[in-house]
């Protein structure tokens, strides 16, 4: 392998492209060109172009200060380059690298931005893969490679380290120096992600710890919450079905006694109709009275003709007794008695008639108070009806109460006055309208069945008594640590929009000493007619809530859709905040109606008996004021004919006698009368005794019937208090069952149908208590297990799998660092192996080139054994044989290594103690002496001398001449030189100029004469 062609374009004083090409072999031998040029014309700039494309990173190496230096910078005619670029082209015919590669082409490139690349054959490559394959073909880019006249000053100045670094580049170890450079930086890197990896491990580890504990938490709750949706299935299914079963069979009992009531309402409707035709048949009553009072006037008549019979006859006595002479004082006595008792029936007459006058009146008065009465027992029956209704349906609102899910609820307020105030649920506070109250129990959320209390002493004292009882989980708002929301942010413009109805706070009453609860629960919610509105707004905005429930958070959150109907719990909070004193007042009312309708019934009785009364006196008064006018006629016929019989007899005999004729024949015509009317009043009589028989038929009957009738109205009752009562217990048989399934689908979020569908068999009684103390005793395990995020798990498992990665990591770490301290170990092997055999043949080649550079002289090379880190501090030479005397390390902490390489030199005749003490050409051939050494044990492919002889005279130039056509046979040379000599032992001449424009310019001789 050699040089075959270098290719400069932009590098420094290279302006145009400049190309070398390199003679492969002259007479056997690897050849040597020279380059030569006068001083400044760029000649040094082909070596600086050399080391730049073999990766030299110092470009104070190369003469400059900056990447910018090294571009061609422009000229009086030319301007700068924008880049520049080498290519370095190996002939790699022999295969020694990259075999399938005819030749190794290396190229840099570098920009004025800052940019560079690499290339290997046209790809691009990194800096390192660039020094690993210089490396494999024996390139030292810092040593023998390439070697200019500072170089040979510095080989003897240095110290013994460097000198050493110099050495080993010589010995070919630099390929395994560079490996285990990247190694020891990978082991460090290693290291620092170990410890990177510990630092993030022992942050990981707590919570790993937390979240394990968290999600085996969530898992028992999980595990808690699996059993419990069991048991409450099974309990719920089951006594829902229990109450199935009864409530079918009191609906059965119910259209039984349904059956039975409107059975007996016919059977009475019977009766009833018997007694009307039997009170139609009252007519006849009144022919009884009609024959009674006939009665009384057939014997009145009867009477007052026998009366008239004895007047006639006690006339005619006294006619005839008296012989033929009229008794006038008898009659005028007869007279003054009848009209005595004519003015006393009057009288009697006047005042009856008066007291059917006052009779009809009270009669009157009786039948509007009898009315009244009516009316007022009818109304209260209504009212108590009413009432009775509302106790029942206050009742079943009380057992909703109690299946509604708010036993702990109801338990706190039941026995409040152990805690201290109980105001109430937030429900039971609040007074909203019925537009408003499905929007604003959504905007309160969980916080509507919560308890206000007035401290959190309340709330603690509360919460103790509900675990200790177990009556469930409850919570609270303290009023003295519930912070309020401070105002509101809705712009008013907002406010006025179409479709918002208003804040939450100001759609619902409140007291006013808990505006604090109120504005912490509903805070900025704006209540709004539907989504339309709130999307007009802004979804996002504001916490919104439509009539219809459905949510707009202003996370951006939207939650909403179909609702199963039922009761807003802030009307059923209302009823059941004034159930207590309302079921009180209404139980009161219904005391007060019922002795109200009891004393209405006496008063009822009572009037029915006075007016019954009344008119039996008025029929009295009628029949006996008919008889006393009767009895008034009669006196009146009486008195006439007695004033005619007093006329008469105040007359002639003559009229006396035929008077008396007159009164014979009367008197046989009152006796046919009295006669008659006895014959009437025995028809009378028979027709009375046989009416009261048949009356007293009836009477009978319709005691009978009234029997009948309430024997069958006290069934009917019975048939309609049972129906109530059946009514009653399906109504809150049917409020449970809706409870229940309300329950099922807030505990379980499933359709108690579908449970009842899934259940194998109904619990009994006893394994339905040990249910629902099994899930009592759940409920408050999941309480004591608390509320656990679903994403702890999420989090578990990023946290577990990052723990996993990192030990995992950490893991892999460890072995790398095994592995690369295994690897380290072995190439430090392998360097010292090749270092130590290296070095005895270089100190051979060292003290053979110094006798033929000298001409005699001796020369040697020592390695220098210590301690690195001891080396390391040591600048210099003595300073590290100095170090190395002083110090001695314990035996087994450190163990010595070569730290350095001496050299020393004695030219003929002279015994020199250091090599500072050498000349300035005795330094060049002790420098040129130990080159040839290391380029003699392992050459390069080619050498690069820049004017490293410039400082011996001719005799000594020819030496190194000659030495150099002897390495020629072992590495191809390119020589930059002033030296004849030089030029006379080369195979071609470079000449470099540099034009009137600041461009260098290169011009080719072979020595042959060929140009």
């Amino acid at each position: 392998m050699y040089l075959k062609k270098l290719e400069i374009k932009g590098f420094k004083s290279f302006f145009a492209k400049t190309v070398l090409d390199f003679l492969p072999t002259v007479d056997g031998r690897n050849s040597i060109t020279a380059i030569v040029g006068p001083n400044g014309s760029g000649k040094s700039n082909i070596s600086d172009a050399i080391k730049w494309v073999m990766g030299e990173q110092s470009y104070k190496a190369l003469r400059g200060k900056k990447s910018e230096d090294i571009i061609f910078n422009g000229s009086l005619l030319k301007g700068q380059l924008s880049a520049t670029e080498v290519v370095l082209t190996l002939d790699n015919s022999d295969g020694k690298v990259m075999p399938d590669y005819p030749e190794i082409v290396i190229t840099r490139r570098l920009y004025r931005s800052g940019e560079g690349e690499y290339l290997i054959n046209n790809h691009n490559v990194r800096l390192l893969d660039v020094q690993l394959l210089l490396a494999k073909l024996q390139f030292a880019q810092h040593s023998y490679s390439i070697i200019s006249q500072g170089t040979i000053d510095r080989l003897l100045t240095v110290g013994a380290l460097e000198r050493k670094d110099y050495l080993d580049e010589a010995s070919g170890i630099k390929e395994y120096k560079i490996k285990q450079h990247q190694a020891q930086l990978k082991l460090n890197r290693t290291k620092e992600n170990i410890s990177q990896a510990d630092a993030l491990l022992r942050e990981v580890e707590p919570r790993l710890r937390l979240l394990s504990k968290q999600v085996k938490k969530l898992e028992k709750r999980q595990e808690v919450s699996a059993d419990l949706t069991a048991c409450q299935e099974k309990y719920f299914s089951s006594i829902y079905s229990a109450n199935k079963i009864e409530l079918d069979a009191l609906i059965s009992d119910q259209s039984l006694a349904e059956n039975d009531h409107e059975a007996g309402n016919n059977r009475l409707v019977k009766i009833q109709n018997e007694l009307a035709d039997l009170a139609r048949a009252s007519s006849r009553a009144r022919v009884f009275d009609q024959l009674q009072s006939e009665h009384q006037m057939a014997v009145q008549a009867k009477n007052d003709l026998e009366r008239e019979l004895a007047v006639i006859g006690g006339r005619m006595q006294a006619q005839y007794s008296s012989a033929g002479r009229t008794d006038i004082g008898w009659l005028e006595n007869k007279i003054s008695d009848l009209k005595s008792q004519q003015a006393k029936l009057d009288s009697q007459i006047s005042q009856r008639a008066g007291r059917l006058e006052q009779i009809d009146q009270e009669i009157n008065a009786f039948k509007l108070e009898l009315d009244d009465k009516n009316n007022l027992r009818q109304e209260q029956a209504q009212i108590l009806f009413s009432l009775e209704k509302q106790a029942l349906n206050w009742q079943a609102e009380d057992d909703l109460r109690q299946y509604a899910g708010l036993t702990a609820v109801t338990a706190v307020i039941e026995n409040k006055e152990k805690f201290g105030v109980v105001y109430g649920t937030l429900a039971e506070l609040g007074a909203v309208s019925d537009k408003h109250a499905l929007a604003l129990e959504t905007a309160a959320g969980a916080y509507l069945s919560a308890l206000v209390v007035k401290d959190d002493q309340t709330a603690r004292l509360a919460i103790e008594f509900l675990r200790a009882n177990r009556l469930g989980y409850a919570s609270f708002l303290p009023v003295n640590k519930i912070k309020p929301f401070n105002g509101s942010n809705v712009p008013n413009h907002i406010l006025q929009m179409p479709g918002v109805e208003g804040l939450a706070l100001q759609l619902i009453k409140y007291p006013a000493d808990l505006v604090d609860i109120f504005s912490f629960v509903l805070k900025n919610t704006l209540i709004v007619k539907d989504l339309a509105t709130a999307q007009k707004i802004g979804i996002g905005q504001y916490r919104m809530v439509t009539l219809d429930g459905d949510v707009a958070d202003k996370s951006g959150v939207m939650k909403g859709g179909y609702r199963f109907a039922k009761k807003s719990m802030l009307h059923f909070s209302q009823k059941l905040y004034s159930f207590e004193n309302g079921l009180t007042n209404v139980q009161s009312k219904i005391k007060i109606v019922k002795k109200e309708i009891s004393r209405l019934d006496q008063d009822l009785a009572s009037a029915t008996n006075h007016f019954n009364a009344s008119v039996s006196q008025k029929e009295s008064a009628h029949a006996n004021l008919e008889v006393w006018r009767q009895q008034q006629n009669s006196l009146l016929k009486e008195i006439s004919a007695l004033e005619q019989e007093y006329a008469l007899a105040c007359a002639d005999p003559a009229l006396r006698q035929q008077l008396s004729a007159g009164m014979e024949k009367q008197k046989q015509d009152l006796l046919k009368s009295i006669q008659a009317k006895q014959a009437l009043i025995d028809e009378a009589l028979a027709r009375i005794e046989k009416f009261n028989q048949e009356e007293e038929t009836k009477k009978r009957k319709v005691f009978a019937l009234q029997d009948a009738m309430q024997a069958e109205q006290i069934l009917v009752n019975q048939a309609l208090a049972k129906r109530n009562e059946l009514r009653v217990a399906i109504a809150r048989l049917e409020t449970k069952q809706e409870n229940i399934a309300q329950e099922a689908r807030l505990q379980l979020s499933s359709d108690i149908v579908g449970l009842v569908k899934r259940l194998d068999e109904i619990a009994p009684e006893d394994e339905l208590a040990r249910l629902n103390e099994r899930i009592q005793k759940l409920k408050y395990q999941l309480s004591l297990i608390g509320g656990i995020d679903d994403e702890v798990v999420a989090e578990f498992g990023a946290t577990k799998e990052k723990y996993d990665f990192l030990t995992g990591q950490i893991t892999d770490l460890n072995k790398a660092i095994i592995d690369l301290e295994k690897m380290i170990g072995e190439l430090d092997f392998l360097m010292k192996k090749k270092r130590s055999g290296a070095f005895k043949k270089i100190r051979q080649e060292f003290i053979r080139y110094s006798a033929i550079l000298f001409g005699g002289g001796t020369a040697d090379m020592k390695e220098i054994f210590g301690y690195e880190d001891d080396a390391k501090e040591a600048p210099n030479q003595e300073s590290a044989e100095s170090a190395l005397a002083e110090t001695e390390a314990p035996a087994g902490i450190r163990k010595k290594t070569v730290i350095g390489i001496d050299i020393s030199v004695n030219p003929p005749g002279k015994k020199i103690h250091s090599i500072n003490s050498l000349s300035g050409g005795e330094r060049t051939l002790a420098s040129i002496a130990l080159i040839c050494a290391v380029l003699s044990y392992n050459p390069a492919p080619f050498i690069v001398l820049d004017e490293v002889e410039a400082a011996l005279d001719e005799t000594n130039t020819r030496r190194f001449s000659q030495i150099v056509s002897e390495l020629a046979r072992l590495s191809q040379f390119i020589i930059i030189t002033h030296n004849r000599v030089t030029m006379h032992a080369s195979d071609a001449l470079y000449g470099v100029a540099m034009s009137n424009d600041g461009m260098s310019k290169l011009l080719s001789v072979k020595l042959n004469g060929e140009v």
